[in-house]
């Protein structure tokens, strides 16, 4: 049968563990005692035996081989549940070991006299045991004689940890001191100056750099203390550090590690010394605030000299530059004068009767200012953009439309030119984008006359489809030309410049049209690139994040109902919020022939119920209702998706106030629509078209 459990096992296993004696090498003193115990009882096995969780190991043997058994079958898991000795002189006869294995078979276990290992009150690490085949007893002295070994066999276990702690704790101290001469060794190395000081500022220790860079002996440096007139330190600024400001002081003060302060101390020839400085607190144990503060620091009086020079010469670039620039912007100005005499003489002349030689020459003069004039016009933005007083607009732009001219206003260069000119437009019919169409129409002209101008064969085309990341447009303009490398492209938006030098001189201009174009692209907040391959052609993108012009939509009389009613998917989920029932009815009326699923709202609160419980494909809202107006149940709802994640429902704002000021009001709101009522079915119709191509809905929803 198995011993039960101390009721201090616990403990008792730490004891075992601190005694650190468990599989470890012979121990010579003990095996004279288990040889010694063997002849005192005149048995054949003597063991020292300690108990662990879950065997008994034996430290010291003799006639036994194993080295250790099971806990379950072991007799001294039961001898150490008492202070007394356990005498069993004969196990064959004990229903607690009977049946034990180790009395069954082998080593036939007959007579069995445990003596235990006591460390303390209560605690039994193991047992002195003896062990014979055959049963037997033991008389009172030779008990007594037990009890006094296994005594012995507790003081030397507590010796040989005694011992082991103290060799524990002169290897720590030699590691120690090691480690405390490699930090002496890295302190006295550093290029960093290394102060360290007391809780009350006095300096206790200084590397060698420190005193370099301070300009001060150790001795001089030891026991200084930081209100010492020797270093008065200062800002960046120029002015003084008064003592408990200085970093040292306040990380002592706060506990809490200051750096990159930059300080100022005097130098020797009266100069001022600049140092990059670090305070790190130091904390002995159980203390809540530093007892050392350790101040770390470089001289960066070269660095701080260089900056001064760099923003000397900053400053004189930045004064050059906008010279430059006013210059050019009063000789484009001045220049404009006379080109307006010859331009409008040449006018003048071309109206008067001339013969064809007379013609081409006024025709040759005409086009030489025209060419002039817009190299002007390229100067004078420059300039602006340099300046920062070129202003965009924001006005709803068809950009469409805008391509469209452009193309065709550069159809004439291409048919003279025999090239391919072609234009796809990608973007929703009708919408209109805030933007700066003089400036837009600018950039793609700048694009589109540049291919023109390096294609000698083949094709330009231009193609404009909306932004896949957000409202905007993106315009394509590729051309079969002439190309340019990667080392070319580096310089390609450059100002002054061009790919290739000749190229000013094989086909003429400033080099500012690609320049001005990517400036006027990024005041707009996008992006210019370009990629090309040499005698292959080029592709030039232009991405534009411009603001959806969701602007008061009327009827389209073109339109034809039942093309809108093809365009928009069947089943849509459609929320109006309106306080009036009549309007409800008659927008019901309305929306039959899309086929979608309709919903009603009276007030701005319950639309914003509806919203956060329901899905909805479109929401119709109307501006002016009781409880909750329009904007702010359309605040409400972008501010839920914004906090949610969602994506965007698309939000028709529909009122009878059609003014500028309210079509602001509702896109500032977060609508994307405003249409003014009274609607027709062709107005709700374009609109909802509208609101699924902006979300890229309509598309996913015929999917």
């Amino acid at each position: 049968m198995a011993a039960p459990k101390p009721h201090n096992e616990a403990q008792r296993l730490a004891e075992l563990v601190d005694f650190a004696v468990l599989d470890t090498l012979p121990d010579p003193s003990l095996d004279v005692i288990v040889a010694l115990a063997s002849s005192i009882l005149d048995v054949p096995i003597a063991l020292v035996s300690l108990v662990d969780a879950e065997r008994q190991w034996f430290k010291a043997r003799v006639g036994l081989d194993a080295c250790e058994t099971d806990r379950e079958s072991a007799f001294c898991a039961h001898a150490i549940l008492d202070d007394e000795p356990l005498i069993v002189p004969n196990a064959l006869e004990d229903p607690r070991f009977a049946t034990n294995p180790l009395v069954v078979g082998d080593p036939k276990i007959r007579a069995y006299f445990g003596f235990p290992l006591i460390v303390g009150p209560d605690l039994r690490l193991g047992t002195l045991c003896a062990i014979d085949q055959k049963p037997r007893s033991i008389t009172p002295a030779q008990i007594q004689h037990m009890k006094a070994l296994a005594k012995i066999v507790v003081s030397q276990l507590e010796i040989t940890r005694s011992t082991r702690d103290a060799l524990a704790l002169a290897e720590a101290n030699e590691a120690l001191n090691r480690e405390a001469d490699h930090a002496r060794v890295i302190l006295e190395t550093m290029s960093e100056g290394v102060l360290i000081k007391n809780r009350i500022g006095k300096v206790v220790e200084a590397n060698p750099s420190a005193c370099r860079i301070l300009g001060l002996s150790r001795d001089e440096l030891l026991g200084m203390m930081v209100n010492d007139q020797r270093w008065q330190r200062v800002r960046e600024d120029g002015t003084p550090y008064v003592p408990y400001e200085m970093p040292a002081m306040q990380v002592l003060r706060s506990g809490i590690p200051i750096s990159n302060e930059v300080v100022g101390i005097p130098a020797a020839d009266g100069s001022t010394k600049w140092l990059h400085l670090s305070a790190s607190p130091l904390f002995e144990p159980f203390d809540e605030t530093p007892s050392f503060v350790v101040s770390t620091f470089s001289d960066i009086t070269h660095l701080k000299a260089q900056q001064e020079h760099l923003r000397d010469l900053s400053l004189k670039a930045n004064a050059a530059n906008a010279a430059k620039t006013q210059f050019l912007a009063n000789m484009s100005h001045e220049l404009r004068t006379p080109l307006n005499g010859v331009v409008g003489v040449t006018s003048a002349l071309a109206n008067t009767p001339l013969d064809d030689r007379q013609r081409r020459m006024v025709e040759l003069i005409r086009s030489s200012g025209k060419d002039l004039e817009r190299q002007l016009s390229d100067i004078l933005d420059l300039t602006k953009v340099e300046a920062g007083e070129l202003q965009l607009e924001a006005v709803p732009t068809d950009v469409g439309m805008i391509l469209q001219e452009v193309v065709s206003l550069m159809s004439g260069a291409c048919t003279q030119k025999k090239l391919e000119l072609a234009f796809e437009n990608k973007l929703p019919a009708k919408q209109l984008y805030l933007a700066d169409p003089v400036r837009l129409r600018q950039i793609v002209t700048n694009l589109v006359s540049n291919a023109v101008k390096f294609t000698n064969a083949g094709r330009i085309a231009v193609s404009a489809l909306p932004r896949v990341t957000g409202p905007g447009v993106t315009i394509h303009v590729e051309d079969t030309g002439i190309g340019f490398d990667e080392a070319q492209s580096q310089r390609l938006f450059e100002r002054f410049s061009q790919a290739d030098s000749s190229i000013t001189r094989r086909f003429g201009g400033t080099g500012l049209g690609l320049a001005i174009s990517k400036s006027l692209t990024e005041l707009m907040g996008g992006t210019i690139t370009a990629k090309s391959t040499p005698d292959v052609g080029s592709i030039f993108t232009l991405d534009l994040p411009l603001p959806l012009d969701r602007a008061v939509l009327s009827a389209p009389t073109a339109e034809d109902l039942d093309e809108i009613c093809r365009d928009i998917p069947k089943n849509l989920r459609v929320l109006l919020v309106e306080d009036q029932v009549l309007n409800q009815q008659v927008f019901g009326f309305m929306m039959e022939p899309f086929g979608a699923e309709f919903f009603t709202a009276t007030n701005g609160d319950e639309g914003v119920e509806a919203f956060e419980t329901a899905t909805f494909d479109i929401i119709f809202m109307d501006m002016q209702m009781p409880v909750k107006d329009g904007l702010a149940a359309t605040r409400e709802i972008r501010a839920i998706e914004a906090q949610t994640g969602a994506k965007p429902t698309p939000i028709i704002m529909l009122t009878a106030n059609a003014g500028e000021n309210h079509r602001r009001e509702a896109l500032a709101a977060g609508a994307d629509l405003h249409v003014a009522k009274p609607v027709t079915q062709v107005a709700i119709g374009d609109a909802m078209r509208m609101a699924l191509t902006t979300y890229g809905k309509l598309a996913q929803a015929r999917a």
